[in-house]
């Protein structure tokens, strides 16, 4: 007996439900969880072992490390996704894993976003042990521009609550800064200095999640979309494609970023919509750059291994349009060479957009839904979703087959969003 491998599944007459043909265990009698493929199979043959199949829609980070997740567990799992894994928001992010930076206070989404990143090294290692290729995790630091007086005061009051927090944070001016970084601008009043923010290489990244699902008994169903969840009796049953099939499932994660609301059957609206983000890369030589350089606009510089430096970003309304705007090109180069001067006669190799799943609130949507068995959200990460996405992935495959997680996951329930 094999394992089914992923990739396009079989043709089943229209309205069947498609499994997989030999499908593995969740958990055995015990408890514990199956060592190997061989084991699994054993246990299933005995009948020591539960079968638990797992449609997760969407194969951006979200979903792919969900994935993951799932069949390091022993889940059989099938990934719906409309282009190709990280297609979307994924491969197009800078990908700072940098939650001091993008939190404006002590929270729930502070202590996640912290926990995920001094996490993440460890994800790396996994994932590029389980796909055969590297994944460049760059740590080094981010130094935010302090333009302004209230920006200076922010960053004072910054580094007083991250250092509560146990967070090593200082602000520094402008001399120490070109230390740190030389080319920085010395036309700012100070500089905030995060030593631990990092960045991880989104667009190789891209080439990493699909080669990890390739190793995996993950069944990669790409270039299809999922149209409808299919219910009965207050429970998740199966997942419509947009051809007619049918995958069968016992649970259904919701991964689809911006897409998320856009899925039928849903027991409720997802408050979850489309923000573009406008991206620049730099070539190799415009600037030396090694670490993060940022403004508290918003405007960002992220160095990769190669040489180039990418620049962003803007945040914009406009529906599932991802069209580069000359407005927002503009906006980012004048912003980026307020911080590295030297870039001013620089332009760009490559420009970008894709949208953002921005939740209503800006806090991602993560846990089960409280009426419908069966149906977990992983989705609504906004700015945050490379920074969130494998620690996240983890939490929900917990959600999935303990109903628990160690993590606090709470503040995120999308029971958050329920009228009265």
């Amino acid at each position: 007996m094999t394992p089914w491998r992923h990739g396009p599944p079989a043709v089943k007459p229209e309205g069947d439900a498609l499994r997989p043909s030999v499908r593995s265990p969740t958990l055995t009698a015990t408890g514990g969880t199956c060592a190997t493929w061989a084991e699994r199979i054993r246990a299933i043959e005995r009948g020591q072992a539960d079968v638990l199949e797992t449609v997760v829609i969407g194969g951006g980070i979200a979903g792919c490390t969900t994935a993951l997740s799932l069949w390091r567990r022993g889940a059989a799992v099938n990934v719906v996704e409309a282009e190709r894994p990280g297609a979307g928001a994924t491969g197009a992010s800078a990908g700072m894993l940098a939650p001091q930076y993008e939190s404006p206070g002590v929270g729930p989404l502070y202590r996640l976003g912290v926990e995920a990143r001094d996490s993440y090294a460890a994800w790396v290692r996994d994932i590029e042990t389980l796909a055969g290729e590297p994944l460049h995790l760059r740590p080094g630091g981010m130094l935010v521009a302090n333009l302004t007086a209230d920006e200076e005061a922010g960053a004072e009051a910054a580094v007083r609550w991250q250092r509560d927090e146990g967070q090593r944070a200082e602000v520094v001016d402008c001399a120490q800064a070109a230390r740190l970084q030389p080319g920085v601008t010395d036309d700012a009043l100070s500089y905030l200095w995060l030593p631990s923010e990092a960045q991880v290489d989104t667009q190789q990244m891209v080439g990493v999640l699909a080669a990890a699902l390739a190793a995996t008994d993950v069944r990669l169903i790409a270039g299809q979309r999922a149209a409808a969840v299919q219910t009965s009796g207050g429970r998740v049953t199966g997942v419509d494609l947009d051809d007619g099939r049918t995958l069968a499932a016992d649970r259904v994660v919701l991964a689809a970023g911006a897409w998320s609301d856009a899925v039928q059957g849903l027991p409720r609206p997802v408050p979850v919509r489309p923000v573009r983000g406008e991206m620049l890369r730099f070539p190799p030589g415009a600037v030396d750059l090694a670490k993060l350089v940022t403004s508290h606009a918003g405007r960002y510089l992220v160095p990769r291994v190669d040489g180039s430096v990418l620049a962003g970003s803007t945040m914009a309304d406009v529906g599932f349009d991802r069209t580069v705007s000359d407005e927002g090109v503009r906006t980012i180069h004048d912003g980026v060479v307020r911080l590295v001067p030297a870039l001013a006669d620089r332009r760009p190799s490559e420009r970008w957009a894709d949208v953002r799943p921005l939740s209503d609130d800006a806090l991602p949507i993560l846990g089960p839904d409280p009426e419908l068995d069966g149906l977990v959200y992983a989705t609504g990460y906004g700015r945050n979703g490379i920074l969130l996405g494998p620690l996240s992935g983890a939490i929900v495959a917990d959600l999935v087959l303990d109903g628990e997680s160690r993590h606090d996951w709470r503040p995120f329930s999308i029971e958050r969003f329920a009228t009265g």
